[in-house]
């Protein structure tokens, strides 16, 4: 038994660290991005900010396409379909390529609407609204990459997925530098960020599809992405629904909570600002092991082993709350130099000190959210994590938050008090989703609609 519980550790942590590290290097180039930014003043900041908020969140939408993917991926490579696993490749390509050409076409003409509905001023509404123009441009190629990364994860690939991540990021960098800055090309300041983006996403996205082409489990081919496949569209669109119903929550939440909070004050809403960047850091470990719970899950259902899959999702669960556990330690005991690493401003340093001790004991149900949640999307169970994460954020977190800041104007420490509570109602509700296993009847439901 104690070598098995190793074996499988092992498992569970190579594919974690890629992905744990792909979530490393993209905080870092968006750090670095915005410092740059930031040279250019408080306008250029806020337009860049909201303008990459605003097209991410409209775009994960969308990209929950690759969620249904990969939990059919998953299953397909446990069962060793490998025709099958060609063909989702291709359907989802094909969703993604339209999705984002809808979304570009769409998102491009109800930019300007969409920065005069956060009530921004007419100088970041004008700033904004162009850069954001700009990003919604590449929308095509950043829903084929964040799509085909996720069938790589799925097919246990996590390392392929970061190095092809890694690149795109990398070249984000270096172009948003080069343009923001002046160097090697023309200077063009804060809009250089979202050219540089664009251009990083619109690579990632070439390079994902030469690499599904290559890689000799998928061998994708231009008949699987340009044919249409009535059964594997609803296959994955059954899947992908309510994981884009979740992320429209998700999502809009987060925009909403930002906008809320906004009116607590400069100072308040500074440390809330850096009290989430230090969250941040760990999120990392919460998106690796929510990947490998993910995976596991779905491959072992499609060997016909569920009891493999649940004793996975446990272990993982395992690890990733005692490591995040830990985390919330270092939060508790550092969170004033953390603060201080961001800004040196004694009463900014004060709050965002109390936000993230805060912070610290929200990590334990945020390791079982993410965890539990990605082993119920392997398992294709995806509609229990949208109701979940709906009443979480929409019944609990947002009420709340309304009454007790923008009606009643209490400190934002009470905020995130409420954020802790909706991350532990979320958990108990995926455990106890978890645990009953009835999971496994969904997985028995989409085998039956793959036949017909």
């Amino acid at each position: 038994m104690v070598a098995i519980h190793k074996y499988m550790r092992g498992k569970i942590i190579k594919l974690a660290w890629p992905a744990i590290l792909e979530m490393f290097w993209i905080m870092v180039v968006n750090v670095l991005v915005t410092a740059m930014v930031g040279k250019f003043g408080a306008v250029a900041l806020a337009s860049v900010g909201l303008s990459a908020m605003v097209q991410f969140s409209s775009a994960m939408v969308f990209a929950a396409a690759g969620t249904g993917a990969a939990a059919i991926v998953a299953r397909e490579t446990g069962a060793g379909n490998w025709q099958q696993v060609r063909l989702v490749a291709g359907q989802a390509v094909l969703l993604g390529v339209v999705f984002g050409v809808l979304l570009a076409v769409v998102g491009y003409h109800v930019a300007p609407a969409l920065f005069i509905l956060t009530g921004a001023e007419p100088a970041v509404a004008a700033l904004g609204s162009a850069l954001l123009k700009i990003g919604f441009l590449f929308t095509p190629f950043f829903l084929v990459f964040s799509i085909g990364n996720a069938i790589l994860r799925g097919l246990g690939q996590t390392r392929t997925a970061f190095y092809i991540s890694s690149v795109s990021n990398t070249i984000s960098l270096s172009l948003s530098f080069m343009l923001i800055n002046g160097y090697g090309l023309p200077g063009i300041g804060p809009y250089g960020a979202a050219w540089g983006t664009g251009i990083g996403q619109f690579i990632g996205g070439i390079t994902v599809l030469v690499v599904m082409a290559l890689t000799a489990k998928v061998k994708l081919g231009w008949r699987e992405v340009l044919s249409i496949h009535p059964g594997m569209m609803r296959r994955i669109i059954n899947i992908s629904v309510p994981a884009g119903l979740e992320q429209l929550a998700l999502q809009g939440g987060r925009v909403t909570y930002t906008f809320m909070l906004a009116q607590a004050g400069a100072v308040q809403f500074a440390a809330h600002q850096i009290a989430t960047q230090v969250e941040s850091i760990s999120f990392m470990p919460g998106f690796g092991f929510s990947v490998a719970a993910m995976t596991l899950v779905g491959q072992y259902m499609g060997k016909g082993m569920p009891h493999r899959s649940a004793q996975y999702a446990w272990l993982t669960n395992k690890i990733a709350v005692v490591s995040m556990s830990l985390m919330g330690l270092m939060f508790f005991l550092f969170s004033k130099e953390l603060t201080a690493l961001f800004i040196n401003d004694a009463e900014v340093i004060y709050w965002g000190s109390m936000l993230v001790m805060i912070a610290a004991l929200e990590q334990p149900t945020i390791a079982i959210t993410y965890v539990l949640g990605g082993a119920l999307r392997g398992a294709g169970d995806t509609k229990w994590p949208f109701y979940i994460t709906t009443i979480g954020v929409w019944l609990i977190r947002m009420p709340l938050i309304y009454l007790f800041v923008v009606v009643w104007h209490y400190d934002l420490t009470v905020a995130w008090y409420i954020t802790v509570g909706d991350f532990l109602v979320r958990s108990i509700f995926l455990w106890w989703r978890f645990a009953s296993n009835k999971w496994q009847e969904t997985g028995k439901k989409e085998r039956e609609l793959q036949s017909t």
